[in-house]
């Protein structure tokens, strides 16, 4: 066991026994240090580390306000130019986690404003917060190539697909990935739609449908 996945678990044993400073600390830690024991935990950091740390805020308001300090601290140096896809990662995550996506959608609108590559270039991170706050013409601005991104997304499927066979948990790999893809795929879908492109949004849920049979697929072009 390393440092990083350490400290992890031992913020949720904190956690679980009510010594909240100390789970506090250790998430602290996890975020700001984790990539540099393995890159690979970058998935695990936004994901499951933030889900506890969240859980922690409900119990511990100490732990949620230190959670939105980072998340502002990340925010103001995006605002004041820092052009970084990972920082930008960081703060969508939080604000998800937070229920408070129309704060991604804001910053994204400001980064957009004056600075249109570096917002072309995380589009794939806010795609999903736009879109639930129906931002479609905005969103059609940056979604290039809809068929490209669609092949992508289905490439992805297909691979993950065939390591969920390999997998001990292959049915919970499977779902996942069913679930992912149908959701990349609904919103190319859907801003195309709201956008006046119906043809292609047709075209796209024809291709996914023979890709996943999946209902929210096959409604997503329905009001």
């Amino acid at each position: 066991m390393d440092k990083a996945q350490e400290a992890l678990n031992e913020a949720r044993k904190f956690a679980a026994e009510g010594k909240f400073e100390e789970s506090l600390e250790r998430h602290v830690w996890f975020h700001e240090h984790a990539l540099e024991v393995r890159p690979s935990y970058y998935g695990v950091r936004l994901s499951y580390a933030l889900s506890d740390w969240a859980e922690l805020g409900k119990m511990y308001p100490k732990a949620l306000q230190t959670l939105k300090g980072i998340r502002d601290e990340k925010t103001s140096r995006l605002l004041a130019g820092q052009v970084d896809r990972q920082l930008f990662h960081d703060v969508e995550s939080i604000n998800d986690h937070l229920n408070e996506s129309l704060a991604t959608v804001e910053l994204f609108k400001a980064i957009q404003a004056t600075r249109p590559d570096f917002a072309a270039s995380i589009y794939d991170l806010a795609d999903e917060a736009l879109i639930a706050a129906e931002e479609y013409v905005l969103a059609a601005k940056y979604l290039t190539e809809p068929l490209s991104r669609f092949e992508f997304a289905k490439d992805n499927f297909v691979e993950g697909m065939e390591n969920a066979k390999t997998s001990q948990n292959t049915d919970q790999r499977r779902r996942a990935h069913e679930h992912i893809f149908a959701d990349e795929t609904v919103r190319l879908i859907v801003v195309l739609s709201k956008t006046g492109n119906q043809a292609l949004a047709r075209e796209i849920r024809s291709k996914a449908l023979s890709v996943l049979d999946s209902p929210t697929i096959r409604d997503a072009l329905k009001d």
